[in-house]
């Protein structure tokens, strides 16, 4: 067996041609086209460059002042132009995985699964994300290659490499790509841009700031099966893959007594975790549209409500912990300190708490201090979310396609501001294929 590496630009747009939303492209597709190789899809990587602009003079943007407010999330940088991942196949166009809000989603996992030594550096060189609001300003929005000013100029902006993490590209397991029986006849790759105003935040300023990608491409290693295996695999006429696979949804709270209900569909369920944010936050370019808050019962004062009871359920059934969750501010509103037991089940959701190594949650992200910016906070911002593990232990998950997923949260909100809730549920699935299509087993 041998490797080689891919280099695949996207096949709905020239390859020259500057890409943004503004400019009414809002989604780029990739195709690995069916061949008789293993993609490692844990390898694939989305590179190009991204430039920002203030607005737009001619055919070209007006480059940001540094004494402007315009900034993007300090933790995502450049990878928050991505607002959903669509994989499907490229012959029968069947959805393998398709992960809306993963801006969200990438805005709890990265602070879980990664340091911020790891932050500071690959993560920093891969994303442009960089764990404090004043350096990733100077250092991604208004890097200009050495043009700072308001001429109208095109200028290449931040180099990027990231991984498009989702469960499916997070296996390890080689993907075969060829049309006999045995493989998933190509893979489609949809990345779906996020809109201008959910990108950039803190533009008071400012309305009319757009992002500018060029030399898109995706690069990911294949392997070529030896003329054995490539004889076994040419007569099978069928074949099943196993893999994670993320599913988002989306809800609005308002009121002291929060219940959130969900007909999940799945049969394997893992685990799930959700993060909060005032909903007059969103797709509004005065605030981060990824950051992961507290509930805010003031958003004058920055006021954090108290989240007194927190009860999962399974079919109207406490599951998988079969008690109340009485935080520790139930009967002391007044504590700063974050509920260990909710921190814990939180971590749990990303990787096992016992072996997890690495974390950007601490007593700066996580606990309970008003605010009146997000830009008081060091380190990047809050890190705050609950969520819970289903099964550790024998890996094969909860089924949830008779019973409804619920929430019960007692809290102290008294001002009546809706909150939206991203809930993100991981499951197993398994795709059957063959030479007619393929089929998703959820």
């Amino acid at each position: 067996m041998s490797t080689s590496y891919l280099e695949i630009s996207p096949s709905n747009i020239t390859s020259n041609t500057r890409v943004s939303y503004k400019n009414g492209q809002p989604v780029i597709t990739f195709t690995i086209g069916s061949q008789d190789r293993f993609l490692i899809p844990n390898s694939l990587r989305l590179c190009g460059n991204l430039a920002c602009y203030k607005s737009t003079s001619g055919d070209q943007g007006v480059i940001p002042l540094i004494t402007e407010p315009l900034n993007i999330n300090p933790k995502l940088g450049v990878m928050a132009f991505v607002d959903q991942i669509v994989l499907s196949s490229q012959k029968h166009k069947n959805v393998i995985e398709h992960v809306r809000h993963w801006g969200r989603f990438m805005a709890s996992y990265l602070p879980n699964v990664a340091s911020q030594q790891e932050q500071l550096g690959h993560l920093s060189v891969a994303g442009a994300g960089l764990p404090n609001f004043q350096a990733e300003k100077l250092e991604t929005v208004n890097n200009t290659n050495g043009s700072l000013g308001t001429a109208s100029v095109v200028y290449e902006g931040n180099s990027f490499c990231f991984p498009l993490t989702c469960g499916f590209l997070n296996s390890k397991e080689p993907v075969y790509l060829s049309e006999n029986g045995a493989g998933i006849s190509g893979l489609s790759i949809d990345v779906h841009l996020t809109p201008d105003s959910q990108f950039f935040n803190n533009g008071q300023t400012t309305t009319d700031a757009f992002y500018q990608l060029t030399g898109l491409k995706v690069i990911c290693e294949v392997v070529n099966p030896s003329p054995d295996e490539l004889s076994r695999l040419m007569s099978q006429t069928s074949g099943t893959l196993e893999y994670n696979a993320m599913t988002s949804y989306y809800q609005t709270i308002q009121s002291s007594n929060a219940i959130i209900n969900f007909r999940l569909g799945l049969s394997r369920v893992l685990g799930c975790f959700m993060n909060f944010i005032p909903s007059t936050y969103l797709n509004n370019i005065t605030y981060d549209d990824f950051a992961t808050l507290p509930l805010i019962d003031d958003l004058a004062a920055g006021t954090i409500a108290s989240i007194n009871q927190i009860i999962f359920l399974r079919g109207g059934e406490k599951m998988p912990l079969d008690f109340d969750l009485n935080t520790n501010v139930r009967d002391t509103p007044s504590l700063v300190v974050a509920d260990p037991m909710v921190v814990r089940e939180y971590m749990n959701t990303f990787q096992p708490f016992m072996k997890g190594m690495k974390s950007q949650l601490n007593p700066t992200t996580f606990n309970r201090i008003g605010f009146d910016n997000v830009e008081d906070f060091a380190e990047g911002g809050l890190d705050f979310g609950i969520g819970v593990q289903y099964d550790n232990i024998s890996g094969d998950g909860l089924d949830f396609r008779s019973q409804n997923f619920g929430l019960q949260m007692i809290t102290s909100l008294t001002s009546g501001n809706a909150h939206s809730v991203f809930l993100f549920v991981r499951s197993k699935q398994t795709l059957v294929f063959n030479k007619e299509g393929l089929q998703v087993i959820q």
